[in-house]
């Protein structure tokens, strides 16, 4: 998870939906955080930069948790995506965080702004009350909101190297759930190693996604045989669907790799 600190206008405009997107420098400090959040390795810098310039499909939609903090006060936990570009014409190239969806927030009241979770959805204190009031005039009332979870400061060890991390992370999880937080924030090689592996699963998870059916078992067979295949369980898996053959395996790079092929038949029975 990345952790960016900001001031509580920011947090409030990420919670109230007016602040969508937000450029960060690009500069090797942000650069190196991203790559790393991403799960990729320096190794694959420049293409994955360049993915990002070119707005390409398994990267650029790639969704991370990333945390806004003002100093403690208030903080906000979000889904986002990352590309590069320019934040209107006039502005420098820079990366940009695109807020996707809003896990939680805490210390909203701190902001100013009445805050609330109302049917999952966070909404400002006159828009809930709103909502209630519609309720009842319907005869159905309104449950009251779920309290936010509280955010604090714990320790989780890395699964791999056993080393401590300190992180911001909700109340109340699991110290196995801790662990894991600790592990996507730990350097050490076999931590880097499994989040570029789970990086190049989603990537081509996405891409399957975007191609196979999901009504008739094509997208689960090619899922299955990805996670097979990358996990060395098979060498290769080929797939017919149709006039279309795609052949799945991993290249000498670690990279999952899928050939597909084309082939037209014109043969007639008479």
């Amino acid at each position: 998870m990345l952790t960016i600190t900001t001031n509580k206008d920011e947090i409030a405009g990420i919670v109230a939906g007016t602040i969508r997107e937000k450029p960060l420098p690009l500069s090797d400090f942000w650069e190196k955080r991203i790559l790393n959040l991403l799960g990729f390795s320096d190794t694959e810098r420049r293409e994955i930069i360049n993915n990002l310039r070119k707005d390409r499909k398994g990267t650029t939609d790639a969704r991370r948790e990333v945390r806004f903090t003002a100093g403690g006060a208030a903080t906000v936990r979000i889904m986002a995506t990352f590309k590069i570009g320019r934040i209107n014409p006039d502005a420098a190239e820079t990366f940009i965080l695109t807020v996707v969806e809003i896990l939680e927030a805490t210390g909203l009241e701190t902001i100013g702004t009445a805050i609330q979770k109302v049917d999952g959805e966070i909404v400002d204190g006159e828009a809930a009350a709103g909502q209630e009031e519609e309720a009842a005039a319907v005869g159905g009332g309104m449950p009251n909101a779920p309290a936010l979870r509280t955010v604090s400061t714990h320790t989780g060890f890395c699964r791999f190297c056993n080393q401590a991390h300190m992180f911001e992370a909700p109340d109340n999880l699991s110290p196995e759930d801790y662990n894991e937080l600790a592990t996507q924030e730990c350097n050490c090689t076999e931590a880097s190693n499994e989040r570029a592996r789970r990086a190049k699963m989603e990537a081509a998870g996405q891409w399957a996604k975007n191609i196979f059916s999901q009504n008739d078992g094509q997208l689960q067979l090619v899922l299955c045989a990805i996670r097979a295949t990358f996990a060395g369980s098979v060498d290769y898996a080929t797939i017919k669907i149709g006039k279309h053959t795609h052949k799945i395996d991993v290249d000498g790079d670690g990279m999952i790799r899928i050939k597909t092929s084309y082939r037209d038949s014109n043969e007639e029975t008479f």
